[in-house]
């Protein structure tokens, strides 16, 4: 895997797609708060071969006390996108109550929300934030109408189960 060219990819997606308005959103972005983010230094990009996730996800945690997101890249072909949801599923479940959780991206999954696919689509992507600051920037977000157009699978897929935990 390029690691340089995945990471101009990734800045590219950034800017036309996860910081801009669709319409399919309501002419929302699919995360209004990764363009300040992104400006401000806070988020952080590593590269990982699958066996290292566990570890790379461990050494991330202590990033967060400086960023407010990791991004960790890895190629996708050497895990399924089963394997990987529970890969998560398991991380989560002893993350969360210490306040981080991880969000996945599969290019085998494909994740749509009203018909505009929220995918990366170069390489698989685990997403590492503070649960609180994650859960507190949706809350705001759903009082300003964010997810008002949002159909309840893709409400409970990318956001509801959060507080469930």
């Amino acid at each position: 895997m390029d690691q340089i060219a995945i990471k101009q990819q990734l800045d590219q997606w950034m800017v036309e797609f996860v910081e801009a308005n669709h319409s399919a959103l309501n002419n929302w972005s699919p995360c209004p708060y990764a363009r300040a983010a992104r400006l401000s230094g806070m988020i952080s990009t590593k590269f990982a071969t699958v066996p290292e996730l566990r570890d790379v996800v461990r050494e991330s945690i202590a990033t967060l006390e400086t960023k407010d997101v990791v991004v960790v890249c890895f190629d996708h072909h050497n895990i399924s996108p089963e394997y990987l949801q529970e890969f998560v599923a398991d991380m989560n479940k002893m993350l969360m109550p210490l306040d981080y959780v991880i969000l996945e991206d599969h290019p085998d999954a494909p994740e749509y929300v009203n018909g505009a696919k929220m995918n990366f689509g170069k390489c698989g992507l685990l997403v590492i934030q503070r649960l609180s600051k994650l859960n507190s920037a949706a809350d705001k977000l759903k009082s300003q109408g964010y997810y008002d157009t949002w159909d309840q699978e893709a409400l409970d897929q990318v956001v509801q189960w959060r507080y469930e935990k």
